[in-house]
């Protein structure tokens, strides 16, 4: 109970700062001998940090979820054997060191075409797919 009261308290100090006007805790701060300028470049930093982590991070789960997808389209068009997909999937083995490793497309699993298609224009790719499956 304790806890929740103390939490309650600075939920409503945090709102009371971020609608009102912060310049009365800066005198505080000025008061306790603290530097404000120190204090918000601190600050931006670490914000500038944190958005450009996130940033990173969410770019990262698209391109796992377009490097699925394209890996399921290549798949299915292997299981189907559809032409231009299978054409562009035996040109990225051949400009690359999976050679000797991939000779057979149809014992390819979906892991084995991510390992091909990883470094490649994922979103390039899906079109180009796509538009043949239509």
């Amino acid at each position: 109970m304790k806890n929740n009261f103390i939490k309650k308290i600075d939920d409503a100090i945090i709102s009371q700062i971020i609608e009102g006007d912060s310049s009365a805790y800066d005198d505080i701060l000025k008061e306790q001998g603290y530097n404000i300028n120190d204090i918000e470049n601190y600050s931006n930093k670490n914000f500038r940090k944190h958005s450009f982590l996130l940033k990173g991070l969410i770019n990262k789960q698209k391109d796992l979820v377009l490097l699925e997808k394209a890996s399921l389209l290549l798949h299915k068009a292997i299981e189907k054997n559809i032409d231009k997909p299978i054409s562009y999937l035996r040109n990225l083995i051949a400009n690359n060191q999976f050679q000797v490793q991939y000779r057979n497309l149809d014992n390819l699993g979906i892991e084995e075409i991510k390992d091909i298609i990883k470094d490649q224009n994922l979103l390039e790719l899906l079109e180009q797919l796509e538009d043949e499956q239509k």
